[in-house]
């Protein structure tokens, strides 16, 4: 992936700015071409032909459906399990797949440490606490696991029996045209588009990566300044100085507002240890920052069958 390539990649994010639904990259497949094009200073053929390509060596092959937890009342935590080997994790990621509530969990180099970041939801302070008991049978470490809440914006508006129907649909069809989605809720393309576009603006879901499209390999990096004063100036250097680096949104990392506001984070490629280097020095040497910290992910699984049952119990039955 070259810096043009980069560029088109991070205008997939609304704005160009990483924004995470429980640690996987929001993403928006029907981005026009003629906005990335803006953005990018590069014709909408030459954005075309770098989807293709992007699409071709795996990065976008398929993109992935999830719903606002908010739409059940539910709030998101995250956890981490400290793991040595990839089999360690692989085993992880079986055993996940047995916990209620897990929807995402990636396994991460920190500095050193490896450790699997495991994302749940729950919709009752029973069940948050049942889910860390079960997370802290499957860990080793002498100290048990916490659970800490990841905030996500909620969804502005309340679904109707067709918004869950709308909704139902696009999560089976992710990749599906406004045309396609419409034949499969029997409702009209004008009727279908209408309702699709004010369920993404309103955040009812949010497009990410799908398990057949391999993420393209970008390490975040988390620069903590001294006080909030310095945060705007930080990140308008970065961005200047830094041509592959893809800023973090403020609301974007699942944290309160005020963490938030002492934190610049951004993705830079990681398969190349040079740049991601010189981004490292740079930023140590910027008047205000505190410590930088990168991660790197190793690999990642999602559990969508906790918010596909959510889904299904508020589909109207056929009639």
């Amino acid at each position: 992936m070259d810096s043009v390539d980069f560029a088109v990649y991070r205008f997939l994010s609304p704005d160009g700015e990483a924004r995470f639904w429980a640690g996987r990259r929001v993403i928006d497949p029907m981005m026009p071409a003629r906005e990335i094009a803006a953005r990018t200073r590069l014709s909408e053929n030459a954005v075309r032909a770098r989807l293709r390509g992007l699409a071709e060596r795996g990065y976008l092959r398929t993109s992935a459906v999830t719903p606002n937890p908010s739409l059940f009342d539910a709030r998101a935590f995250v956890t981490e399990i400290p793991v040595r080997t990839s089999v360690d994790s692989d085993r992880l990621f079986e055993d996940l797949a047995l916990v209620d509530g897990v929807v995402f969990a990636r396994d991460t180099m920190d500095e050193g440490e490896r450790k699997v970041r495991v994302h749940f939801l729950a919709d009752r302070d029973a069940a948050t606490a049942r889910t860390v008991s079960l997370l802290g049978r499957l860990c080793s470490a002498p100290t048990p696991p916490t659970a800490t809440p990841y905030l996500l914006p909620p969804c502005e508006i309340e679904l109707s029996p067709l918004d869950w129907r709308i909704l139902a649909a696009r999560m089976r069809l992710p990749d599906a045209d406004l045309g396609e989605l419409a034949k499969s809720v029997h409702v009209s393309d004008k009727t279908t588009a209408r309702r699709h576009h004010r369920l993404a603006a309103a955040r009812a879901f949010w497009w990410t990566h799908g398990p057949e499209s391999e993420e393209f390999p970008l390490a975040l990096v988390r620069v903590r300044v001294r006080d909030a004063s310095h945060r705007a100036s930080v990140t308008k250097l970065v961005i200047q100085k830094f041509e592959e680096w893809m800023p973090a949104a403020a609301d974007g990392l699942g944290l309160p507002a005020e963490e938030a506001s002492i934190l610049v984070a951004g993705l830079t490629p990681a398969d190349s240890p040079t740049f991601l280097e010189r981004v490292v020095r740079g930023l140590t040497a910027v008047p205000g920052v505190v410590d930088v910290q990168r991660t790197f992910p190793l690999g990642s699984r999602a559990y969508p069958a906790w918010l596909a049952d959510r889904v299904a119990e508020r589909v109207p039955s056929p009639r």
